[in-house]
């Protein structure tokens, strides 16, 4: 652990591509929006938070049960949170990909039955033990879209859809509410037409600046739908995010303050070590090293394609290089 502390710095061979790529992340130019990939015959998108009726969804679905907070914001007060800080809530959809990413899929139970068993021992077991027998089954795993926008791009973007979701004659500004309580969650929820928007997952990303290295990181809220779970959902979303904030946004280390016990599985597998501080820490730098430090957005569908490659072709997801 003091090891990779002290050898956790960032390798930059190519010092204008790097001061253009940090500008962009601290200016917000570089925010990831979405991606679409394919998995098992199933079609997901990992995205941005960036309209109020996912806000409500992962309330009144996702959160619902895991969390003692009773405290919600109105549409005005959503869309003026958002893009205000480096915050950055992402939901995981999944639909059936012979319908299109416009159809939600059928019963959960069928959604990836070929691997149910070896995600399940690989959640028991530890990683090493787990990965020395069998790579992850990500061999599957296909990413065919990547966008990456400027947060005022996605702010925009995300309006004009909440606008287009929304049923004939109804006005989610009409009350005026600014705080709303879990009632009210529900009945704003009705005033959309999201049947087959098929939310699955839920995290939070925070970005934190620091003086003498390059972004501190947190992953909060890692959270999966009740009847989705045991599918490897949780794990899968964890890939995305450690690849997002080392190739994207650079970040010098990411910590997490879950207790959960399936969570802290997970996260020990992934080589989040518990620090003094009483969190879970996974210094990035020096860990994950499957690609250059030169990765590009315009090639970024290829690149989280072969970082995931990686965890398929090698089993290997602990490796220090």
């Amino acid at each position: 652990m003091k090891d990779c502390k002290k050898i956790n710095t960032p390798l930059i061979d190519d010092t204008d591509f790097f001061k253009k790529s940090y500008l962009d992340v601290i200016n917000k130019r570089k925010v990831l929006y979405k991606y679409i990939f394919l998995f098992n015959n199933y079609r997901f998108k990992f995205k941005i938070i960036s309209t109020y009726y996912e806000y409500l969804i992962v309330c009144n679905r996702i959160l619902e049960g895991v969390t003692a907070c009773n405290f919600f914001f109105g549409p005005l007060l959503f869309f003026e949170m958002l893009g205000k800080s480096f915050y950055y809530p992402y939901v995981l959809y999944i639909y059936d990909a012979d319908a299109g990413s416009g159809d939600a899929i059928g019963s959960a139970k069928d959604c990836h039955k070929d691997h149910h068993k070896e995600w399940r021992e690989m959640e028991r077991d530890g990683v090493e033990d787990s990965c020395s027998a069998r790579p992850l089954p990500f061999s599957s795993l296909k990413f065919v879209k990547s966008t990456i926008l400027d947060i005022d791009n996605i702010v925009r973007k995300g309006k004009v859809k909440n606008e287009r979701y929304l049923k004939k004659g109804k006005n989610d500004f009409g009350d005026g509410k600014i705080i709303l309580s879990a009632a009210d969650i529900c009945s704003h929820l009705k005033n959309y037409n999201v049947a087959n928007k098929n939310i699955v997952g839920y995290t939070e990303i925070y970005l934190l600046f620091h003086m003498g290295r390059c972004f501190d990181s947190r992953i909060e809220r890692l959270v999966i739908e009740e009847q989705h779970r045991n599918k490897g959902y949780g794990l899968l979303i964890m890939y995305i995010c450690i690849y997002v904030l080392k190739y994207l946004y650079h970040c010098n280390r990411c910590d997490l303050n879950v207790e959960n016990e399936i969570a802290l599985r997970i996260y020990k597998k992934l080589k989040f070590t518990k620090v003094e501080t009483e969190v879970y820490r996974l210094y990035l730098h020096c860990n994950y090293n499957f690609m250059p430090n030169t990765v590009s957005i315009k090639n970024d569908c290829d690149s989280i394609q072969a970082f995931m490659d990686c965890f398929a072709s090698k089993g290997n997801v602990t490796s220090v290089e």
